[in-house]
């Protein structure tokens, strides 16, 4: 997410309730380990691991209704007699089954219960499908950052639909364990009229029409969290180019927009270098940009950008994600600094390097905000839960890994931001893990440092 700019009916086959273990193995890449989030407490569920998601998703702009096939592949983390995900209340539940046997499910506010016909055991798994539609409706996230006090789905003009949700909001269109300590494997299919694009996160598949309609598929074998996951439906246009290595792009404009957005699309391999000499190589098989939202996320493989985040420094920002966020993701949101601080610091770093002038500016004018950032919104370690995303888990933190910088020098700086997402690929971490690497990796004890900035309620000296 860029910083607030201070200047600015079928059933499953019997098989598959007998063999349940079958389906977790297929899909072991999406093993987590969930936890229970400190801030934000209602969302997620750690006694469940899901480990696949498997979307059908139609979408109908004329009259703004999703109907959804969701079906999840989960193993569960401790003994449990029902299945409890997080579902937006603004849908309705068709049917639901549990290994191919209907369930009746309990849909409370923006919880999804499913009994179980027989309790699970730790470490069993099975394969939970919700038939549903409805008119999804955004979340208020009583935050006071105006372009995500409402998250997840929403829609605007002619029926277009997007759905960003960070910290939260997924569970407006689609049936989730709502909590970035639970990544998954994904598999999207978004059918729209003919003459629209359903674009979602992964590795686009390619489409497939058939009378008035298409449908576009997505793929993503590497583990995603929930907040990272996008929709998008709208009269896109689709461009393709290639990054490092032949990395594939795709980028998906509205024919309105493509004289101002292209161009900036068109930016996206130049930037991919150049995080790829202080990042190693980017973490995923394809990448893309997609002009959609009233704000701008690091969505896996495919950011999201709305009109006023349409900047070259932005899409910068937006993609350093992909090493810190995306393929080494926090695994509560206490920890969001270890998203924002690395890439505000290295949309700096490429604004400097592109303009000609020095991180050392940037570094100075952000300082002298410094004190009053941690006196609105708390710490960078420790914020207020009604500040999320606001400029203190930017700016402060980024100051911090400067300072870590100054005492490292940048040969070996450089060589930690490197082994860091490289070492700890699609994985969750948090503020003690990475405290402990980046001391036995640089030979230094950075404990003091790096806890005086992320709890200090002042600026350190």
């Amino acid at each position: 997410m860029p910083a607030v700019r201070q200047a600015q009916s079928a059933k499953q086959p019997v098989a598959a309730a007998q063999r349940p273990e079958a389906d977790l193995n297929a899909y072991e890449e999406g093993r987590s380990q969930p936890v229970k989030d400190p801030l934000y407490p209602a969302y997620g569920n750690p006694a469940i691991d899901v480990l696949h998601y498997d979307l059908a998703l139609d979408w109908k702009p004329a009259s703004r209704i999703l109907t959804g096939t969701a079906k999840l592949t989960l193993r569960a983390v401790k003994p449990v007699s029902h299945v409890t995900v997080d579902f937006g209340r603004s849908l309705k539940v068709d049917q639901v089954t549990v290994n191919g046997t209907g369930a009746k499910p309990r849909q409370t506010v923006d919880d999804l219960s499913i009994p179980l016909a027989k309790p699970m055991k730790a470490g069993e798994g099975a394969v939970v499908t919700v038939r549903y539609h409805g008119r999804p409706r955004p979340v208020d996230a009583k935050q006071r950052r105006k372009d995500i006090s409402m998250l997840g789905f929403h829609t605007g003009e002619g029926g277009r639909a997007w759905a960003l949700q960070e910290p939260f909001g997924a569970f407006t269109w689609f049936p989730v364990n709502d909590h970035p300590s639970d990544e998954a494997l994904y598999d999207v299919a978004i059918t729209v009229p003919k003459g629209w694009s359903g674009v979602a996160h992964g590795t686009f598949k390619g489409k497939a029409t058939k009378g008035r309609t298409s449908t576009f598929r997505w793929k993503s074998t590497d583990p995603v969290a929930s907040y990272l996951t996008v929709f998008a439906a709208d009269k896109f246009r689709m461009y393709t180019d290639k990054g490092p290595r032949g990395i594939p792009i795709t980028y998906w404009i509205r024919p309105q927009d493509v004289a101002k957005t292209l161009p900036v699309a068109r930016r996206m391999p130049e930037i991919m270098k150049w995080l790829e000499k202080k990042l190693g190589p980017y973490p995923f098989p394809s990448a893309g940009l997609v002009a959609t939202s009233d704000s701008g996320m690091e969505t896996q493989q495919m950011i999201a950008l709305g009109p006023r985040y349409m900047e070259p420094s932005v899409v910068a920002h937006e993609l350093a994600h992909h090493w810190f966020g995306d393929t080494v993701t926090p695994r509560t949101w206490r920890d969001l600094w270890l998203n924002e601080g690395f890439a505000m610091y290295f949309e700096m770093q490429w604004h400097a390097d592109d303009q000609g002038g020095s991180i050392d500016t940037y570094i100075d004018n952000i300082r002298r905000m410094d004190a009053e950032l941690r006196r609105e919104s708390g710490p960078p370690g420790r914020y207020r839960p009604d500040s999320f995303g606001q400029s203190v888990v930017y700016y402060c933190p980024a100051i911090m890994l400067h300072e870590i910088r100054e005492r490292l020098g940048d040969k070996k700086f450089f060589a930690m931001t490197t082994a860091w997402p490289q070492e700890h690929r699609n994985t969750t971490q948090d503020r003690a893990s990475f405290t402990k690497w980046i001391n036995q990796h640089t030979g230094r004890d950075l404990t003091t440092l790096i806890d005086t900035w992320l709890d200090s309620k002042t600026t350190p000296r």
